[in-house]
């Protein structure tokens, strides 16, 4: 693979984060022209309506740069017409010789078609490049694509001996500033945050989007038509009986600035609770419960999530909440912080998650450790979630011959 090829297409990945947190469910995706060794040109699809990347390069280039030019793109131009145009046909109207892409899409509709119309155009076409990198940016999509559900990100920060909190309850603060402002990066970038009613209740967090200093800010002010920072994902609570309708504090406390709420609760729920939050203009999700249970089925809140466009979840707590999914299976990345201290106690962070024996005990994907301040962070994901973006990046980094047949 060219060396040059991999710089200009991490370029265009680059780019492709600009549109985290509003694009979904489209999937993100960054361009980059280059011509003679110089970039000529910047693209990336900012939100949900707006013009895919690969077109927001093109109208906002001069168009005597583009003709003869490489096209690196993160993910295989489009061939259907949604919200927007399709972008195979103004990419060959465009005069490119060369299109690079990093994988082909995984929605059925387009795969493998918008590289197999390139070529039939006339231009050379390279696919594969990067792959793994963009089946990773794109797992939220992946996720809609392949298992109709949500992709959900478990954030959990405590002690070297896995506590959230000391004996006393106290838990302010755990982890230093550099995790947190990491934190509200994240939040900034992501669709929904969720929590549990007990960690709501208790300590009554905003949810809020406040980082100091996004490095995707300049980014997005350098692209044309970037809306503001920060973006302020959606704020939902896992509530099986909607109770915090019960509490005119609890609704006060979501009355103010930030991303919409929404309560999340179970079939039982009390009509009035659901009135007096719904009156204050906070939606409620009923969920079905399990069979034979009273609670709120994950899964199909996870479901609920992707219907409504949400598909990367930033979960937040608290302890009941991460045991149940982790017990569920549905937990597909985790972001942990360990601070060192030790506090002892009764606040684990994970209950009984289902493992009995070490072997049966799920083990993080190649996990990556980063230091932050005095913090450590070990970023990887689960294994099945792992193996299902090491498919898809093999499914859609095919070679030039492989777009051809399809």
């Amino acid at each position: 693979m060219d060396r040059a090829d991999r710089r200009y297409m991490h370029l265009a990945l680059g780019l492709a984060r600009a549109g985290m947190g509003r694009t979904h469910p489209n999937p993100r995706v960054g361009a980059v022209a280059v011509r003679d060794g110089r970039v000529v040109g910047l693209g990336a699809h900012l939100r949900h309506g707006a013009a895919h990347a690969e077109v927001l390069l093109i109208e906002t280039t001069d168009a005597a740069r583009l003709r003869g030019a490489t096209l690196y793109v993160s993910l295989e131009p489009c061939v259907h017409r949604g919200k927007v145009g399709a972008c195979a046909p103004r990419v060959l109207a465009a005069g490119f010789r060369r299109v690079v892409v990093a994988m082909r899409d995984p929605n059925p509709t387009v795969f493998g078609r918008g590289l197999a119309a390139l070529e039939r155009g006339g231009l050379e076409v390279e696919c594969g490049v990067c792959a793994g990198e963009a089946a990773e940016l794109n797992a939220p999509f992946i996720w809609l694509q392949r298992l109709r559900r949500a992709h959900l990100r478990l954030k959990v920060a405590g002690s070297l001996d896995g506590r959230l909190a000391a004996p006393d309850g106290s838990s302010r603060w755990i982890s230093g500033p550099r995790a947190r402002e990491q934190v509200h990066r994240w939040r900034a970038s992501c669709d929904a945050i969720l929590v549990g009613r007990g960690t709501f209740v208790t300590d009554r967090p905003r949810l809020t989007a406040r980082p100091a200093g996004d490095p995707l800010c300049r980014l997005r002010r350098r692209l044309h038509g970037a809306p503001p920072w920060p973006h302020q994902p959606a704020r939902v609570v896992v509530d099986s009986r909607a109770r915090v309708g019960t509490e005119r504090d609890l609704i006060a406390h979501m009355s103010g600035a930030g991303g919409r709420w929404i309560v999340a609760c179970g079939d039982r729920a009390p009509a009035r609770s659901l009135q007096r939050l719904r009156s204050a203009g906070i939606a409620c999700w009923v969920i079905p419960a399990t069979r034979g249970g009273s609670g709120v089925d994950l899964s199909r809140l996870a479901e609920r999530l992707a219907e409504e466009g949400l598909l990367d979840i930033l979960v937040e707590g608290g302890a009941a909440l991460a045991t149940e999914l982790l017990r569920s299976h549905l937990v597909d990345r985790m972001h942990t912080f360990v601070a060192p201290l030790l506090l002892g106690g009764p606040h684990t962070w994970a209950r009984d998650i289902g493992v009995a024996a070490l072997a049966e005990a799920p083990r993080l994907a190649s996990p990556r450790l980063r230091r932050l301040g005095d913090d450590i962070l070990c970023d990887g994901f689960l294994p099945a979630a792992a193996a299902l973006v090491e498919e898809a990046a093999a499914a859609g980094g095919g070679a030039r011959s492989e777009a051809r047949a399809q």
